[in-house]
């Protein structure tokens, strides 16, 4: 195992790259191979397939991404679990705003919304101004919530630590 993170370690980020430009040639030569001479309408361009690979490609990098972390941050916490009581207080700090932020979220919908995006409202349901709810639009609303939270809670950490810097040097 510690020849493969010494590996890792000293051609990791080389690796990384490199698999990334030849993912993103191939995606373009897919691309500039199969574009059509013709001026395509929105329709048809969704119809051509030669944007699947690059959008498929990424999904499985991101899904193996998230597998990784997972898998390593598990394995950390598992090998390493007093050092790790913090980390896991401040994920579950963060998973209870997350929840409290998602409970705030407003997911009425108004007149204006659904005429923008009219998939919003289901097929079968009536629309009435302000009762309906959509479940995407609370979704959105309760994140958008979550990141105000976390961008506050970031900028008050960096006020807190440049006080402290400063007084440490004073």
């Amino acid at each position: 195992m510690t020849g493969a993170y010494q590996f890792l370690k000293k051609y990791g980020v080389a690796i990384g790259f490199g698999l990334g430009t030849i993912l993103c040639l191939l995606m373009y030569v897919i691309i500039l191979s199969g574009y059509p001479e013709f001026n395509p309408t929105e329709k048809e361009l969704y119809e051509l397939s030669i944007f699947d690979f690059g959008l498929f490609t990424t999904y499985f990098l991101v899904c193996l991404a998230i597998i990784l972390v997972v898998a390593f941050s598990g394995m950390y916490v598992a090998r390493n679990p007093k050092e790790s009581v913090k980390g896991l207080i401040a994920f579950g700090v963060l998973l209870v705003l997350f929840f409290i932020s998602y409970s705030m979220g407003d997911g009425s919908l108004t007149t204006e919304l659904v005429n923008s995006d009219p998939t919003l409202l289901a097929l079968d349901v009536k629309f009435e101004e302000g009762v309906t709810q959509s479940s995407g639009l609370r979704f959105a609303d309760g994140m958008i919530k979550f990141g105000y939270i976390m961008m506050l809670l970031a900028s008050l950490a960096m006020l807190l630590a440049a006080g402290r810097d400063f007084i440490k040097q004073s």
